[in-house]
């Protein structure tokens, strides 16, 4: 029997069909809506959101405004240039400026021109531990001595003022008979008429001024000078000074 050739047949794999997508499926999909923007595309510059209007700016001045008022409407003191503040301390103003003005500018600590009874008093008690060198919170013999011939020699009271030169004479230079001024030592330069305004605090006369004694009368001191008792001083509630030897004071 002739033997029959196999071929040795290799079965071929079966073919796989890909299913066809339906015309449905081949729309494209609607992103959903939503409030955040879609992020840009690569190497393309995200909008620039429109920027806020920018606040008008306030016109140019010149003027140095505080709390709304300005400078230039605080007209300076008037007076001379030596003054005794109303606790005792000299100031010598070597400026176009009175000694009242540059008294007023140093006790206003804010600026804003009213002077608060907690500015006068802490005014006060700046010139306090001044005198007492000793920090022992009184303003003992020692320290009254050392104001009155050192940091305020022309408080000193003489029967010529401390001065010969500038009372007991005219115009001329001819001696003046009395009545003389009433004013003496330091209330010649100051708004409170007190020969001797740090010692005029020792209430007890001890000669020993206490921290107490002194806010007391700095206290006092403000109230007498605050005319219309609105508890601040301003320039307008003080009053003009003259020349210490001017006869009408």
């Amino acid at each position: 029997m002739a033997g029959t050739a196999l071929s040795a047949q290799t079965p071929s794999a079966p073919k796989l069909s890909t299913p066809q997508p339906s015309a449905a499926a081949m729309r494209p999909a609607t992103p959903p809506i939503s409030a955040t923007p879609a992020p840009s595309p690569a190497g393309s510059a995200a909008p620039t959101p429109p920027a806020n209007p920018a606040a008008p700016s306030a016109p140019a001045s010149d003027e140095i405004t505080v709390r709304g008022r300005e400078l230039a409407d605080m007209t300076p003191l008037s007076g001379p240039k030596e003054f005794i503040s109303p606790m005792g301390e000299p100031f010598r103003s070597e400026t176009d400026l009175s000694g009242a003005e540059l008294w007023f500018r140093k006790a206003d600590a804010n600026g804003d021109g009213r002077m608060t009874r907690e500015e006068f008093r802490a005014d006060a008690m700046r010139f306090f531990n001044l005198l007492d060198t000793d920090h022992d919170k009184v303003i003992g013999p020692i320290e009254l001595e050392h104001y009155e011939n050192d940091i305020a020699p022309e408080i000193r009271v003489m029967n010529t003022y401390g001065d010969p030169s500038k009372v007991k004479v005219d115009s001329d230079g001819n001696v003046t008979d009395a009545p003389y001024p009433t004013r003496l030592g330091a209330g010649r330069y100051s708004y409170i008429a007190a020969p001797e305004p740090v010692l005029a605090t020792d209430s007890n006369l001890d000669r020993g001024v206490t921290v107490y004694e002194f806010i007391t009368a700095a206290d006092a001191r403000m109230k007498s000078l605050d005319h219309n008792g609105d508890g601040v001083l301003t320039r307008d509630d003080l009053p003009h000074l003259r020349r210490p030897n001017d006869p009408r004071q």
